[in-house]
Order: structure tokens, then C-alpha cells, then sequence
């Protein structure tokens, strides 16, 4: 029976499949998977079950969170107490604590990444640099020992 199917799947015409309408476009089943259907869209509870609980162990280790937290949780606790020490209610007091506390850590983790990237770039410039003093050290070095031998070859 296998060879049946094989002779007929042989024996159907070759279908050329329609061109999309923009270049970059690409079709529908265009094979970005094995089966060369539509992917499944992933929804949030497709996202919640790829985090790891272990993860939240080690968010500490992650550069620039503990700043970014430390920061979030002072800048927090203070305009929380400031509100509460005007006069403002409890319920209106902690909400302008948690504000701040994401705002706050937001925008220093914001900013520490911005920092890291500047360091890194200057640290890029920084090698480039030794790398072509090196280069040029190893020439003048290469240079002199030519001119040496040269000078003891004439001797």
C-alpha cells in the first residue's frame, strides 16, 4: 500500500505556488516550521510557563538589578513617607511608594545600562588603540633589528 501512494503523490502535477504581493512578504505556509504551517501565536500564558522559578533566585546576579532595586526600594520608602508625613492617606501614601519604587528602578536600570554600554565602547577604543601602539611598537622593533643586521653585515 505504501507503494501506492508513493506512485500517486509521483504522478500529481507539479504545482507552482503564487507569488505573494511584496517581495519581502512570504507566504503562508512558506516551511518557518517542519510541518510548514502557521506558527502558533504565543499568548501569556505561554510566556508565564517559559519562566523558571529558579530564575528568581538569581535575578541578584543579573548586572545592573541590584542598583536599579536598591535605588527603587529608597526612592520609594521616601516619597512614601514624605506623602504620608503631608498628610496624605495611607492608601494614597503607598501608592505613590510603589510608583516610584518602578519608576525609580526603571530609570536607574535605564541608566545602568546606558553606562555599561558607554564602558564597554570606551573599553572597545581602548583596546583598538593598544593594539595599534603594540603594532607600531613591533614595526619600529622589526625596523631596528633590520637596520642591525644590516649595520653588522657591512662590518
Amino acid at each position: 500500500m505504501a507503494a501506492d501512494t508513493r506512485e500517486d503523490t509521483q504522478t500529481e502535477p507539479y504545482v507552482v505556488p503564487v507569488a505573494p504581493p511584496n517581495a519581502n512578504a512570504l507566504p503562508q505556509s512558506s516551511g518557518l516550521n517542519t510541518a510548514g504551517g502557521k506558527a502558533k501565536e504565543a499568548g501569556v500564558f505561554d510566556a508565564l510557563r517559559s519562566i523558571k522559578p529558579s530564575e528568581f533566585k538569581e535575578v541578584h546576579k543579573k548586572p545592573c538589578v541590584r542598583d536599579a532595586l536598591l535605588t527603587g526600594i529608597g526612592g520609594g520608602f521616601g516619597i512614601g513617607c514624605v506623602r504620608a508625613i503631608w498628610g496624605a492617606t495611607v492608601w494614597s501614601s503607598c501608592n505613590w511608594a510603589v510608583g516610584s519604587f518602578v519608576f525609580g528602578s526603571f530609570l536607574m536600570y535605564e541608566f545602568c545600562q546606558r553606562r555599561r554600554l558607554l564602558e564597554k565602547a570606551g573599553m572597545k577604543r581602548a583596546v583598538e588603540v593598544i593594539d595599534r601602539k603594540q603594532a607600531e611598537k613591533q614595526k619600529k622593533a622589526e625596523e631596528f633589528r633590520v637596520a642591525k643586521r644590516k649595520a653588522q653585515e657591512e662590518k
